[in-house]
């Protein structure tokens, strides 16, 4: 039996939450649109949970793949390399936008699986921190990936709700949020006493 082709099934997966949304999709629906029996979908991803943990990983993988050469860039000011960092996540949502928006719009209802995205949250920021050269771990990396989350999460409600086809309101939040973060820690007591990029998010 030839092995089932994992991106064919998460694609037709994205497609098919777009149409009808996350809460009621069903195996069956992605099935038909992977032109595959219900039987091969399930022995790949048992349930949605499955299908959700699939999508994330290979959602990361992509994100270290595309992300923009200037972002690991150490010339450039600390903001510009997590604005080049971030974008690409946004890019890559675009590319299943409707998909997407479904299961983060289910996310609102559904605690379970809100808590499920939260969890895979802080990890992705310490892969942003990595790609940018800022260090991720010890208590400083603790809270950079904390703090870049919930800016994460800021700009990816302006995305929802961003219908221009060159994404320019979710490019200028994220910014506007980057450059507001960035003159906060540059002001902060840890800051003022060591001016080393590894101590703030600015490097100035």
């Amino acid at each position: 039996m030839a092995p089932v082709d994992s991106d064919k099934v998460l694609d037709a997966v994205l497609q098919t939450a777009g149409e009808h949304g996350w809460s009621d999709l069903t195996i069956e629906m992605v099935a038909e649109r992977a032109s595959l029996s219900a039987s091969e979908i399930i022995r790949l991803y048992p349930g949605k949970r499955a299908i959700l943990d699939a999508m994330a990983d290979r959602f990361e993988r992509q994100a270290d793949e595309t992300v923009d050469a200037e972002a690991r860039d150490p010339s450039l000011p600390v903001p510009e390399r997590l604005f080049d960092a971030i974008m690409t996540r946004f890019e890559l949502l675009q590319e299943h936008r409707d998909g997407y928006a479904a299961i983060f719009g289910a996310a609102r209802s559904n605690p379970c699986l809100a808590l499920a995205g939260l969890a895979r949250l802080t990890p992705a920021m310490g892969m942003v921190l990595r790609q940018t050269g800022l260090d991720h771990r010890g208590p400083l990396g603790c809270l950079r990936r904390k703090v870049l989350g919930a800016l994460y999460i800021s700009v990816l409600q302006v995305w929802l709700n961003d219908e221009s086809e060159d994404l320019g309101p979710t490019m200028a939040a994220l910014d506007k949020r980057l450059r507001q973060l960035d003159e906060i820690v540059a002001s902060t007591p840890m800051r003022r006493k060591n001016h080393s990029e590894e101590s703030s998010f600015s490097g100035r």
